[in-house]
């Protein structure tokens, strides 16, 4: 399944009209970052899916240090606050999962991540939310608390629940040269959501040096129900980026 970024892609056109943009290309489901500074229902009234969204809230202090680093400094309580806050968005437009952040400028924390995640355990289980836990690069996103991707598989067996997982972003973890299809297939059970962008400049596939025609071949083949995300900033019209997902048998 595909899913587009339309914070990213179609930037050239209104934040809504880019959904009409992306379901004339023939994909059904968009994702996006913030919740608080969208027109929820706006977009639930366009009829498009939606995939991902970040774990946000309406208070402007709290949306900013979400992505900041509650997660890895422990504040379990205003985590669940803003899960809280973010639930009736998740059901309203019928999502599959909410991007957490883990935070940045301090050494990770793994038992701070845990006491947040296992904090909202019991909100997740009743109201069937998943949160997926991405790693960034520390290179775009200097000082971010932890950009490899198996301390946090290391996590989410520890946790193991499958209402929180992995967003593997196979543009971050090529940019920390962390990128292995051995630990996906290995950790496929803990991966919610996949993310694409070539490396090095965060364009489409096919400007870089990252074999997505392969790699989304092989997942494919893997047993994964989630969605592949396009969150890259296309060096040409967007709608005529698509070639490597036909190559792959993912687009017609």
């Amino acid at each position: 399944m595909l899913s587009v970024c339309i914070d990213m892609m179609f930037s050239h056109l209104d934040f809504y009209d880019r959904i009409e943009a992306v379901r004339a290309c023939g994909i059904d489901t968009v994702e996006f970052w913030k919740w608080s500074n969208k027109d929820i229902e706006k977009i639930k009234n366009s009829g498009i899916r939606v995939s991902i969204f970040n774990m946000d809230s309406s208070d402007e202090k709290l949306s900013y240090d979400l992505s900041r680093g509650i997660l890895n400094s422990g504040r379990a309580e205003d985590f669940v606050v803003a899960l809280k806050e973010s639930i009736p968005v998740y059901k309203a437009l019928g999502a599959s999962a909410m991007i957490v952040l883990i935070g940045e400028h301090a050494d990770y924390d793994a038992e701070n991540v845990y006491k947040c995640l296992t904090a909202a355990l019991p909100l997740l289980e009743e109201n069937g939310v998943t949160l997926i836990v991405e790693p960034l690069n520390d290179i775009d996103r200097v000082g971010y608390s932890m950009p490899y991707a198996t301390p946090v598989f290391e996590l989410l067996k520890r946790i193991d629940s499958p209402h929180i997982k992995m967003l593997y972003d196979i543009y971050h973890q090529n940019m920390m040269g962390d990128f292995s299809m051995d630990e996906i297939r290995e950790n496929i059970k803990y991966i919610g959501h996949f993310h694409v962008a070539d490396v090095p400049g965060r364009h489409e596939p096919g400007t870089g040096n990252v074999d997505y025609v392969s790699i989304l071949k092989e997942i494919s083949g893997l047993d994964f129900g989630g969605y592949v995300g396009l969150e890259y900033r296309a060096t040409r019209r967007d709608d005529d980026t698509f070639g490597f997902l036909k190559e792959a048998g993912y687009l017609v």
